[in-house]
């Protein structure tokens, strides 16, 4: 995994220009650091378990901001809000807790107003900002048609 400003494209997981990066950090950047709401960061925990994943991860990332034993991460985070699906990794919340992270405000509301992941309430609101986009380039890469 390598550095991605935040609200550029992920173009590291799509081409779509809707799908907008949020907290891919690396030690080799700076990053903005402040206090988040603490029922903010709840929510976003509550939304790292089991979260929807339109494609298998290949390998892991260890965070490479902690001194030594940074823990590993594989999976990623789509939260669907305004028109536009952002992509985190899972790493977001160990950033925030032992790093000082603080997110962009638009990806705080996001949080904020995203459904329960796996519910069918956001599997609504993935598709109506862009989440079909995902799901018709995770099956073109496993060889499927979502046609």
């Amino acid at each position: 995994m390598s550095d991605i400003p935040d609200l550029e494209p992920c173009t590291y997981l799509s081409d779509d220009p809707a799908i907008i990066a949020v907290g891919w950090l690396d030690a080799d950047a700076a990053y903005p650091a402040g206090e988040m709401p603490p029922e903010l960061y709840r929510k976003l925990l509550e939304l790292c378990v089991r979260p929807w994943q339109p494609f298998a991860a290949a390998g892991y990332h260890t965070c490479n901001l902690c001194q030594f034993d940074g823990p590993r991460f594989t999976n990623n985070l789509f939260i669907p809000y305004q028109s536009r699906i952002y992509a985190a990794p899972e790493a977001i919340t160990h950033y925030i807790a032992a790093h000082r992270y603080l997110p962009p405000a638009v990806f705080l509301a996001a949080v904020d107003a995203c459904p329960p992941m796996q519910s069918m309430d956001y599997k609504r609101a993935l598709l109506a900002n862009g989440g079909r986009t995902l799901l018709r380039e995770a099956a073109s890469d496993q060889g499927l048609s979502q046609d």
